[in-house]
């Protein structure tokens, strides 16, 4: 399809004769985690962060009102590269747990990006990226021709490589297509130390220029710490000395573009994939929900000839292919869902999506009004939700009625810790000796170097303070039927010990009215009085998302679905901090969405992908806050 595609591409006048006039080339900058209104051109006075920026937007088209089609990188970039929505081109997520390890959406072959678009139209085509969310293999590399380097660097490196790539062109005749993905604004602000304390005179940023960013960012997320006033002082700091790190070279980037003489004959575009909180709504970072300050972008777009100007109309990043190949006369081709916002400014409601471990999130806007939409798919207490849940290679907590040997579940939960994790068995010990102990019915022996812990731990010797009846918690693995403990957490006498099994499924059989489910060669019972534990852990599976997309609101709450709707006045309260009131309002713009999605559910829309991720990979995506 995507051969298919790229060769009526080239059925259009702009390919037939790609010398009969001089084309523009065309430089598209992302700058990874950036609010619009941390920039002097959209009206940012606390820090100088972007005069390049600013000075190349008073040459330029901006885009006052502009908004990505998702909170973070992995849904938002594919869909500014397709003119295409999540629903449609399928990445949502960019770290999930499978049973093969870690697995990550790929943007499928057939899709059609700018970069083909324009390689078909005969540019040259390259790429430097610094985001593990890209790198090779996950389909944003689709139309790169020339390069795409996936490891470039923070924004000096990116700089000198485009530079070097520019110097060393076989033919500076053909036009260039060129993508730089820039993430020195991502959390943990990993800049040069000139540009760490450039604004931060006065505050406190010590904390943050640590060694355990993750830990930090997870304790203010869940309110277990607290930044006092220097302290948030001093995060604003930093990402504003981020931005003018990345501003900076791009002042060397633009004045080598003047240079070599190709300023003039340049499309310059800097737009950002998503925004950033810093505890507006009680958390900070990104991809955590649809509000407007991850949601707000910039969009500066510099066309040689054009007019400058300021235009208020509400824009989104799925209008950048359609616009981009208007300003550089380039045939389009494909699907499209954006507009040439060059030649049609007419209103439009604005659309993005959110898939989260345990909801999916859409929001609307229009005008003023902005819906926000909450989808949880419906508690999975029937025999049938939980066949389908557990699968083998999953991880699951299984609370058992008592220590017997037959393991009966009362309770289920779905666990995301790696599927690799050792095991766990709890419960009270039983039928003590020298090399071991039974919890509900298992044998449990000690390994050599067997770890106490907990808190009888300080008091244990080698199992001396093991007794009958002590509860437990075992960690280890199966070898034929019996289990080695590698790890024992020892409870207080007086705390209550409830059996549980925590593991990967192995396997899960239904024999007529009953049904196991297997850890290695433990086997427990469920059966129609099995509940889940927390139904707030159960995964959002991507055919709940479908599900939720196909029946609407009303038909999902038919359907079992919990759906939240929320209503903002963004003229009145631009941080959404106050859902508003107005029955009617939210009920039509429910409706609105609706048929949206139906819509575009109904227009090409490509078979999601996922490929299992090296290990590099995921230690890349947990240097920037992914994978636990």
């Amino acid at each position: 399809m995507r051969r298919l595609c790229l060769a009526l591409l080239c059925l259009v006048p702009a390919c037939q004769d790609s010398t009969a006039r001089a084309r523009p080339n065309v430089l598209v900058i992302c700058i990874d985690t950036l609010r619009a209104d941390r920039l002097g051109a959209y009206g940012y006075t606390r820090h100088p962060t972007s005069p390049a920026i600013d000075a190349l937007a008073e040459r330029s088209i901006l885009f006052e009102d502009a908004r990505s089609a998702a909170s973070w990188t992995k849904p938002s970039v594919p869909t500014f590269f397709t003119s295409t929505y999540p629903l449609q081109h399928g990445v949502y997520e960019g770290s999930a747990r499978a049973v093969a390890g870690t697995v990550s959406d790929v943007l499928p072959d057939q899709a059609l990006t700018l970069a083909e678009r324009f390689e078909a139209s005969g540019y040259d085509t390259v790429a430097f990226v610094q985001n593990a969310q890209l790198r090779k293999g996950l389909g944003f590399e689709q139309g790169f021709g020339d390069e795409y380097h996936d490891q470039a660097g923070d924004a000096r490196e990116i700089r000198w490589r485009m530079t070097d790539w520019l110097d060393e062109r076989a033919n500076g005749e053909t036009p260039f297509f060129a993508y730089l993905h820039f993430l020195d604004a991502h959390w943990p602000y990993d800049i040069p130390d000139e540009y760490a304390s450039k604004f931060s005179a006065g505050t406190s940023i010590d904390v943050f220029r640590g060694e355990d960013s993750r830990a930090l960012r997870d304790a203010l997320n869940d309110g277990t710490r607290k930044l006092d006033d220097a302290e948030q002082a001093g995060l604003a700091a930093l990402y504003d000395g981020s931005i003018r790190s990345i501003d900076d070279q791009l002042a060397k980037l633009f004045d080598t573009l003047a240079r070599r003489g190709l300023a003039d004959d340049t499309i310059v575009c800097i737009v950002a994939d998503h925004g950033e909180e810093f505890l507006e709504h009680a958390r900070v970072g990104h991809g955590h929900g649809l509000w407007d300050n991850l949601l707000r972008v910039p969009f500066i777009l510099y066309v040689p000839g054009e007019t400058p100007r300021r235009v208020s109309t509400q824009v989104a990043l799925v209008d950048l292919v359609p616009t981009l190949c208007a300003a550089a006369d380039v045939a389009c081709g494909g699907p499209l869902e954006g507009r040439d916002r060059l030649s049609d400014l007419a209103p439009a409601p604005v659309f993005a999506e959110h898939k989260e471990p345990g909801a999916y999130v859409q929001s609307y806007v229009e005008g003023d009004r902005k819906l926000v939409r909450r989808f949880v798919a419906p508690p999975s207490s029937a025999q049938g939700s939980l066949l389908d849940a557990l699968k083998p290679g999953t991880r699951w907590e299984a609370e058992c009625d008592g220590d017997v040997g037959d393991w009966e579940a009362k309770e289920l939960a779905l666990r995301d810790d790696p599927a690799t994790d050792p095991m766990e068995l709890k419960g009270s010990v039983a039928a003590l000796d020298t090399e071991g102990f039974e919890l509900g019915g298992v044998r449990v022996r000690l390994a050599k170097d067997c770890e106490f812990y907990g808190e009888m731990a300080e008091a244990n010797a080698r199992g001396t303070m093991l007794v009958e009846g002590l509860g437990v918690k075992a960690r280890g693995r199966f070898e034929g039927q019996d289990f080695v403990a590698e790890k024992v957490k020892l409870y207080a006498a007086s705390q209550e010990t409830k059996a549980e099994v925590r593991g990967t499924l192995t396997k899960v059989e239904v024999r007529g009215d009953s049904f196991y489910a297997w850890f290695g060669p433990l086997r427990v019972e469920f059966g129609p009085d099995t509940a889940w534990k927390d139904d707030a852990s159960r995964d959002m599976t991507r055919e709940d998302v479908r599900r939720a997309q196909a029946l609407g609101a009303a038909g999902a709450r038919a359907a079992g679905f919990t759906v939240e709707e929320k209503l903002f006045d963004l003229a009145r309260d631009p941080g959404e901090h106050a859902p508003i009131d107005d029955a009617a309002a939210r009920e039509r713009l429910s409706l609105a969405v609706d048929r949206l999605v139906t819509e575009l559910s109904g227009r090409a829309t490509l078979t999601g992908a996922q490929r299992t991720l090296g290990k590099d990979e995921v230690e890349d995506l947990r240097a920037i806050g992914y994978v636990k």
